[in-house]
């Protein structure tokens, strides 16, 4: 009995993760870029232990025009690379903007790193009658003058992806290789959208909360029944 309670109270835990999940990409389904975060599900690994792993779904999102030039998006495999204060990070977020410092930087003000490095324009700004474009291989040109490529990248195994906040994440300990161009399009006046489906989430949302409901049902007969033969011993 006392091993029924145990079990439950797992059932219990695991259906709390998993609800916070859910709520955090109901959260997240207007965030440009964002990946999915798939709930917790137990893996028993060769030595017979239960491992808790929790994934993302890489798949993409729907592409949105904004007809900004400093709005990207990535058709197919591969990550920007943004440089934050903790180091690289991957994002498939692309919308940008210049820093007060001539920097190409995304929504949380890391820069947008190139082939190069870091991508700044910040010495070509005062010329108003020149364009900034960025061709399919992610070639940025102000004008004719070429400025640097952007560096696109692919995590050696998606799943050691560790996500650092809502939709950067790094390479994990496989590491990433920069994706050849074939692989990849970037399209200059877009952006990702989230790939959260509401409808599926407020689903997973329901069932997750009935089978909650019964894993605490499930605990309390167990504990009433656990008392009552306990105090039949007492007798």
């Amino acid at each position: 009995m006392v091993k029924g309670i145990y079990t439950a109270a797992r059932a219990l835990d695991s259906r709390m993760r998993n609800l916070d999940i859910v709520a955090n990409n109901l959260a997240n389904v207007n965030t440009t870029g964002y990946k999915r975060e798939i709930p917790f599900s137990e893996v028993i690994d060769e030595y017979g232990n239960a491992q808790i792993r929790q994934t993302s779904d890489f798949r993409p999102g729907d592409l949105a025009q904004t007809s900004n030039p400093l709005d990207l998006a990535i058709v197919g495999n591969g990550f920007f690379v943004v440089q934050s204060e903790n180091g690289l990070q991957m994002t498939r977020n692309g919308k940008l903007s210049i820093s007060s410092e001539g920097y190409l930087v995304n929504e949380q003000g890391y820069k947008l790193m190139g082939k190069n490095g870091a991508i700044n324009i910040n010495n070509l700004q005062l010329d108003k009658e020149k364009q900034l474009t960025i061709s399919n291989t992610g070639e940025i040109k102000f004008g004719d003058q070429s400025i640097d490529s952007i560096l696109i990248v692919k995590p050696e195994d998606p799943q050691e992806s560790e996500r650092i906040s809502g939709e950067n994440f790094s390479a994990g300990t496989s590491g990433y290789t920069v994706s050849a161009e074939g692989e990849y399009q970037i399209r200059q006046g877009y952006i990702e959208e989230s790939n959260v489906n509401p409808i599926k989430e407020m689903q997973d949302m329901i069932m997750l909360n009935s089978q909650y409901d019964s894993a605490h049902k499930m605990i309390n007969y167990l504990d009433k029944t656990l008392d009552e033969a306990n105090q039949i011993g007492k007798v």
